[in-house]
């Protein structure tokens, strides 16, 4: 019984491997029509372009937090429009 559940064990392994295996192993094939050729350059675009929006959505977002924290620290939540309007006008003075 040990040797069939063995068996069965490594067959499914060496099944597992070997779709693995032919999926990273092949070589992409060209693309076949001008639609194709046109999707991958977006695609490619967007990957290496990425990275510059990122940088600046991250350093937006930073402004954003610290006047958010000070608008905080300044107004309590009794005056919500107060505490909105010293963020917005944070925001602007550092967008700057």
């Amino acid at each position: 019984m040990r040797f069939i559940l063995v068996t069965m064990l490594v067959a499914a392994s060496v099944v597992a491997a070997a779709a693995q295996g032919g999926a990273q192993g092949s070589v992409q094939e060209k693309p076949k029509t001008s639609d194709d050729v046109l999707r991958q350059r977006l695609l490619l675009k967007e990957r290496f372009n990425k990275s510059w929006d990122v940088q600046l959505e991250n350093a937006r977002d930073r402004i954003e937090g610290r006047c958010k924290a000070e608008a905080k620290r300044r107004y309590s939540a009794l005056h919500p429009i107060k505490r909105r309007q010293f963020a917005k006008d944070c925001i602007e003075r550092a967008g700057r």
